[in-house]
């Protein structure tokens, strides 16, 4: 079997990495100001409470996982980049 090896252009890794996590920043803004939207609405009734008090808590969770998920792969980008520069020198 032949092992066949890709060189890294850490610069590139590097903005892949910094562009994942700014993805992770803006997802937990936009988390936060739907949920600053949706405690503050005057909406009623038990559809607004399935919605406030079941559906959004989870998806709330699912958005924080998610965007946990981005910057921890942005921060293994730039570990990678830092790694491969101090291989290169």
């Amino acid at each position: 079997m032949t092992s066949i090896t890709h060189g890294m252009n850490p610069e590139e890794v590097e903005g892949l990495g910094h562009r994942l996590q700014q993805i992770a920043d803006q997802v937990r803004q936009l988390t936060s100001e739907l949920n600053g939207r949706i405690g503050s609405t005057t909406w009623v009734g038990p559809d607004a409470t399935r919605f406030k008090d079941q559906w959004w808590p989870e998806k709330r969770a699912n958005l924080h996982r998610i965007a946990d998920d981005l910057h921890g792969f942005g921060q293994s980008a730039l570990n990678n980049a830092a790694e491969q520069r101090q291989v290169s020198n």
